[in-house]
């Protein structure tokens, strides 16, 4: 059982210290992962691209076509890959994490390190994967003749807002199941059914009134989708709500950081 936090923990400045230090492992470690996923794949990371697509235009088939859901004059398939963008930004995020620890059972026993650098690199790939689908949104932007706007580049603040949480959350959940392993089948679950209640391939607009605000304030990947389809397709700035959420995750990473921190000493002993 993961001990209590004690007060002779080490502070959060000291540990990003130590972070440093140990940067070289740290690219070890993602490398590592780069090359698990993509070496014995035929398509490599084509399939960065490829995967995507294929869900845009499973999407597009069914709820645009058959459901006949309104986008507001924006075409479908950018709709859903801007959505998509952050989604899958949280979802692997937060399962990498979540399983990251347990993954390197023999490394925390055997090696003396931040042990936060193996869930950095878990998610660098994730990030990696995210960003170029970004890049993929604006060039289909470009390629269908939308105009590009200067408040398209306020994406990439959605986008950091987006990571905050997700590893907050993955930081957490990356110490809860060494305890309890059933979490590593109820939050694939929730991920998985999340997405229905998360406007991805559907309109926030299109959602009842009546459940707007329990959709908006009860999901936090609600005002960061409508912020980054505001700033693709409205040349929208950042709005209040938006920012005021980026503080508030700024600040559950760094308790979830300092969370990390105060139990990682008991790991080797509770893996």
């Amino acid at each position: 059982m993961l001990h209590s936090i004690n007060s002779n923990s080490t502070s959060i400045k000291k540990y990003l210290e130590q972070l440093i230090k140990k940067r070289h492992l740290l690219i070890i470690l993602t490398k590592r992962e780069f090359k698990t996923k993509y070496n014995q794949t035929f398509l490599g990371l084509s399939w960065i691209v490829i995967q995507p697509i294929l869900v845009v235009a499973i999407y597009t088939a069914f709820f645009k076509y058959m459901m006949k859901l309104n986008t507001y004059n924006v075409p479908y398939p950018q709709y859903v890959l801007s959505g998509l963008v952050l989604w899958y930004l949280n979802s692997g995020v937060i399962s990498r994490c979540m399983t990251g620890l347990l993954e390197s059972r023999e490394l925390i026993t055997k090696v003396s390190f931040p042990k936060i650098i193996i869930l950095i690199a878990k998610i660098i790939p994730v990030i990696f994967e995210c960003l170029l689908l970004l890049i993929l949104a604006v060039i289909f932007m470009i390629a269908t003749k939308k105009t590009i706007q200067l408040n398209v580049f306020t994406s990439a603040f959605y986008f950091l807002e987006v990571l905050l949480f997700s590893f907050s959350i993955g930081l957490l959940l990356s110490l809860v199941v060494i305890k309890f392993r059933d979490v590593l089948h109820f939050v694939p679950f929730v991920i998985n059914f999340g997405i229905w209640l998360t406007p991805v391939f559907y309109s926030f607009e299109s959602v009842p009134d009546s459940y707007k605000n329990y959709l908006r304030f009860g999901n936090p990947l609600v005002i960061p989708l409508e912020g980054i389809r505001d700033a693709f397709f409205g040349n929208k700035g950042i709005s209040m709500e938006s920012a005021i959420l980026f503080f508030i995750f700024i600040s559950l990473l760094i308790s979830a950081l300092a969370v990390f921190i105060k139990f990682e000493k008991r790991l080797s002993e509770n893996i």
